[in-house]
């Protein structure tokens, strides 16, 4: 059974910003926002500022700006769902995230109008708490310094030490290290320290 990726509520600049990683088969392609988030459906709140219909009915495009980005969202052989907005109006879009040529766009899914404008400010909020929940730093990134911080001590480091030497939410730290010790790339010398293989 194919699960369904979660539609993530996001600032298109994140998807802008964001690394393009492209993957074959049933394994969905994504892009790896600036905070480490991979995003392969995307819920995007964004006012419509160019609309483009092809005559022949097989092609639509929208351009969406949330005061983060600009993103397109796009149709192939059909104008649905994009028949029924124009510019001006405020959507919530919930699309497939898709990358032609190095141009980051959207397949959209669902395109509801929305006549709060107030919606729009609750979206920035939402989208601005969960990325105060997110590691501030790539995964990558925390992952490299964390090896530094354990790599420098010879006896092991505490897991306090180590959440100082890093600087980021305790969660972002914790997950790292807890897949460090599942990898066998470190392990524990005694109870709450962490060493090297």
């Amino acid at each position: 059974m194919i699960e369904r990726q979660t539609a993530k509520k996001v600032a298109i600049a994140s998807l802008m910003k964001g690394t393009w990683e492209k993957h074959e088969g049933m394994n969905p392609s994504f892009v790896v926002t600036p905070a480490g988030e991979r995003v392969s459906r995307a819920r995007i709140l964004a006012t419509v500022t160019g609309k483009f219909m092809a005559e022949d009915g097989a092609f639509a495009s929208i351009t969406l700006d949330d005061a983060t980005d600009t993103i397109r969202a796009k149709t192939f052989k059909t104008v649905k769902p994009l028949d029924e907005v124009a510019v001006g109006d405020l959507v919530d879009v919930i699309g497939k995230v898709k990358e032609y040529n190095g141009e980051v766009y959207l397949i959209p899914e669902v395109v509801a109008k929305i006549a709060d404008p107030n919606l729009e400010l609750l979206r920035r909020l939402e989208i601005r708490a969960l990325a105060a929940a997110e590691p501030a730093a790539p995964k990558e990134d925390l992952r490299k310094k964390l090896l530094e911080a354990i790599g420098k001590s010879k006896d092991g480091i505490t897991f306090d030490a180590l959440l100082k030497a890093a600087g980021e939410p305790e969660a972002a730290v914790e997950k790292v290290v807890n897949d460090l010790l599942a990898e066998g790339v470190c392990y524990e010398p005694s109870p709450g320290k962490i060493k090297k293989i």
